[in-house]
């Protein structure tokens, strides 16, 4: 099995279980996950996250045959070109990670303006954010990189009172998905109904993956993504240690499908997106 949505480190507002290098690897062996691909999870809210993403190489370094990185760059930040820049040519970075809520950026076009009250200035800076977005995700076309997109890290219920940060909405993530249709995406932390509404809207969906780390529910929740979506383009993620990595595995292996599509589920489809 291979977890293509986790992450390495710790939360500020939480105690987390898993949170090492060392805890991970202790409960990917107890599920019987081969790899994980995973991100620095201090880099939610670093405001460098080259910290972070050095820190993640050097731990990869040590455990090649476990960990796949997810590199994380924040386009609202500036030089962000920058950090790009040394995670290709300094970590060989093949994906990249994006939290657009907690980093305050839109994947949606310019033309598509949502602060038709605002000041000039606000209208401004968000042409800005926008321009920087769309430009990090020609970045990613251009080096041929996985996306992980993460709409939400964890229930709004678990949010300190003083950091209520609102998911990213479907429809950044279709606009971002239709605009760069090259883009190899895995929209991570998405429910059910975010997964089908998305693969509705998204007309050039060939290169479109969904993890399952928070589909729960409906009943036969996964039987019915498999029949909309299809297993081809689901991927197991648990994203742990913020969820229960046990979920997501449990969820895929008593859906009533096939023995074929349970294989790319939980690791055929991401041996051919991650090129493992």
């Amino acid at each position: 099995m291979i977890d293509a949505n986790a992450y390495i480190g710790e939360w500020p507002f939480r105690r987390l279980n898993h949170a090492t290098p060392d805890a991970l690897l202790r409960k990917m062996d107890a599920l019987g996950i081969e790899k994980a691909v995973v991100s620095r999870l201090e880099n939610v809210l670093y405001k460098d996250v080259m910290v972070g993403n050095r820190e993640l190489h050097q731990i990869v370094q040590e455990h090649p045959d476990r960990f796949v990185p997810a590199y994380t760059i924040n386009s609202a930040m500036p030089c962000w070109e920058l950090d790009f820049k040394r995670c290709i040519e300094e970590f060989g970075m093949r994906n990249l990670r994006i939290h657009p809520n907690y980093h305050q950026f839109t994947l949606l076009e310019p033309h598509t303006t949502r602060v038709m009250d605002a000041s000039l200035e606000a209208y401004a800076q968000y042409h800005m954010l926008t321009g920087n977005a769309l430009a990090l995700m020609a970045c990613a076309k251009t080096h041929d990189l996985v996306v992980l997109l993460t709409l939400v890290l964890e229930d709004s219920r678990w949010h300190h009172w003083h950091v209520k940060v609102p998911p990213v909405t479907t429809t950044d993530a279709v606009e971002a998905i239709c605009t760069f249709p090259d883009v190899r995406f895995l929209v991570c932390t998405g429910r059910y109904t975010h997964i089908a509404d998305i693969w509705r809207r998204a007309y050039k969906n060939d290169n479109l993956y969904f993890d399952v780390s928070r589909v729960q529910g409906p009943v036969d929740d996964i039987e019915q993504l498999c029949a909309q979506v299809g297993a081809d383009h689901l991927l197991l993620g648990t994203n742990c240690p913020i969820f229960y990595p046990e979920s997501a595995k449990l969820s895929i292996e008593h859906a009533e499908i096939t023995d074929r599509e349970r294989e790319l589920m939980l690791s055929g489809n991401a041996k051919r997106l991650f090129a493992l």
